[in-house]
């Protein structure tokens, strides 16, 4: 088992060194997101299978 977080905010120390911890980059859906809203493009689709 783990416990898998995204990178929005830093992990402690202790929470990096635990190997239960699993840490996810969100940096390419946010500048996705990002992009779309610029572009005035949906965002939602995104999330739609």
């Amino acid at each position: 088992d783990e416990l898998v977080v995204t990178d929005t905010v830093p992990l402690q120390d202790a929470a990096r060194a635990c190997p239960r911890i699993r840490q996810l980059s969100v940096a390419e859906m946010l500048a996705e997101t990002l992009r779309r809203i610029h572009m005035e493009e949906s965002v939602s689709q995104m999330f739609v299978d």
